[in-house]
């Protein structure tokens, strides 16, 4: 394309620059003015940013990283792509002086067009400026279509392109992979990749075959695909979230997380990935790091589109649970935590009724572990007025504590009754219900209770072949799933004492029966397990003596 064209596309482009500084905002502006762009906006932080998207449209976006205090530059790129306000003809460049690996990977994760590094010069502006809307006028046709939704015909658009011997080859081909995933095209995605592969053993086409052979549940061969993209270099980030998923679908919660662990080490800034890891290591009863994912959701969430009260909660929660095993002053260090984010969450503007609930349900949670039985009961009493006036308006999640706050006072009748009113609530609803059964004896549901029945069958046969360290492998998948199936957890401390018994190494497992003992620990003198439950708790102490 001849230069004069450049400038033409530059002048038909409206251009927003986001600098906290003045003089580089200034600055900017003069080198797009000399590329022929004619119309600019200058904001000084994304704040400010997001506002003014929200009324206008922009061709191309100069945002810097580091912005001063609230947002930074990836959060406004990562909430422009939540909120649908960037579209895909729009150009989103990242101009900053940061260079650390953590932003830097955090950035990239979410696309941005270029990425340019600080002292920026005209000429070096020019250049990348210059590649950028090359490339982008070439594929313009092809991300219309991707902005009105229309998939196929963002494909057609692309083969006209690679029929036309296109200098994009790659690009088109990787969108024409992307949207056949988006239609559920998995065996044209797969020839895509698996055509590219034999040409050129590129790493997007290796990455988008692992990809799609997850998404068609072909976990084995995803998980060698992917293997081979962390060997030849461990910071491809979304090889290791995508090598959790396999693992997961192979049963492997511990290799699952092993790898959201690798994929956080490598780009901790994402919301979504902490919390991923935070609920990998609670299926794997994994304390330290659920604790650890939990304050990082919390840090990175804040001034991000996904902040919310669930990061707040899942910290009090788990600093609240963790205050019932530890010693004196551990749990007033945990206790003391949990009411300090508790208390932040409170002046946050979204803090509601149900908020409000939540947040008493777990005050009082911590003061039952600390014996303190009358701020207990005061805790407990204001969160069931706050529910009995605002039924309507209370979140499931808010429910589900306050009901593990009354198992944990001994209000089991009461408990049961709000779970029974959640599972018929919200009966169509899998995510809810798949809640409510890890909170109950025994599955509500019936998805639930099939997926218990087949886990015991599978523990039960490794079980009676004597190979008790697999049955003990999947009865901690299960208690990971059911927390509060009791029969799950009695399974679990069996195997265990039947390992230990056969001259098994104990490493490790004292902690994991007595877990699974607190769980059930609630248990009805009535109840007809409650003999097996007393049995296996003396030989628990049997065994473990320096715990009685």
């Amino acid at each position: 394309m001849r230069q004069i064209d450049l400038v033409k596309h530059y002048a038909q482009k409206r251009c927003l620059v986001v600098d906290d500084m003045p003089d580089v905002r200034v600055a900017l502006t003069n080198m797009l003015r000399v590329f022929g762009v004619l119309e600019i906006d200058i904001v000084a932080n994304g704040e400010q940013a997001m506002e003014i998207c929200r009324s206008n449209h922009f061709d191309m976006v100069l945002c810097d990283y580091n912005l001063g205090q609230g947002m930074d530059g990836q959060q406004v790129l990562e909430e422009l792509r939540f909120r649908n306000q960037l579209n895909n003809t729009s150009i989103f460049v990242m101009v900053t002086a940061e260079s650390s690996r953590e932003m830097v990977l955090g950035a990239l994760e979410y696309r941005p067009d270029d990425y340019i590094t600080k002292p920026i010069t005209t000429a070096l502006l020019r250049t990348r400026l210059d590649r950028v809307v090359l490339r982008h006028q070439e594929l313009i046709k092809i991300k219309q279509a991707m902005d009105e939704k229309d998939y196929e015909k963002a494909m057609v658009r692309g083969d006209e392109r690679l029929d036309n011997n296109t200098s994009y080859r790659s690009n088109c081909l990787q969108i024409k992979a992307e949207m056949s995933l988006r239609l559920l095209n998995f065996k044209q995605a797969e020839d895509i990749y698996r055509n590219e592969l034999k040409e050129h053993p590129v790493i997007w086409a290796k990455l988008g075959l692992g990809k799609t052979l997850v998404a068609k549940k072909e976990y084995e061969d995803a998980q060698k695909h992917l293997q081979e993209v962390v060997a030849s270099d461990r910071r491809y980030v979304e090889a290791h979230d995508l090598l959790a998923d396999a693992y997961l679908g192979l049963g492997d919660q511990v290799k699952a997380q092993e790898s959201m662990q690798e994929a956080a080490a490598i780009s901790p800034k994402s919301v979504m990935r902490q919390r991923r890891l935070a609920n990998l290591a609670k299926l794997n009863d994994d304390t330290e790091a659920v604790l650890n994912a939990s304050r990082q959701a919390l840090r990175v969430a804040k001034n991000s589109c996904y902040e919310s009260e669930e990061d707040y909660f899942n910290l009090a929660r788990e600093l609240t649970d963790l205050s019932a095993e530890g010693a004196s002053d551990a749990s007033d260090h945990y206790i003391k935590e949990s009411f300090e984010v508790l208390g932040r969450l409170q002046k946050k503007p979204y803090f509601d009724a149900s908020a409000d609930a939540q947040s008493n349900a777990l005050k009082s949670r911590a003061m039952i572990n600390q014996r303190k039985v009358v701020e207990a009961e005061k805790y407990l009493i204001k969160a069931l007025q706050i529910v009995n006036n605002a039924q309507d308006s209370i979140r499931p999640e808010a429910s589900l504590d306050l009901v593990k706050t009354l198992l944990k006072s001994g209000n089991k009748d009461k408990a049961n009754e709000l779970l029974q009113n959640l599972a018929d609530k919200h009966s169509d609803n899998p995510s809810i219900l798949q809640k409510v059964d890890a909170m109950s004896d025994n599955p509500r549901s019936q998805e639930g209770r099939s997926r218990a029945a087949h886990m015991t069958k599978n523990g039960i046969g490794f079980y009676e072949q004597k190979k008790y360290r697999d049955a003990i492998k999947v009865f901690r998948n299960a208690v990971g799933v059911f927390p509060g199936h009791l029969g799950l957890n009695l399974n679990l401390i069996q195997a265990a004492v039947a390992e230990i018994k056969e001259g098994g190494d104990k490493k490790g497992l004292e902690s994991v029966c007595r877990k699974a003992l607190h769980r059930v620990s609630g248990i009805d003198k009535q109840d007809s397990q409650y003999a097996r439950y007393d049995y296996l708790r003396k030989q628990i102490d049997e065994i473990f003596p320096q715990s009685r």
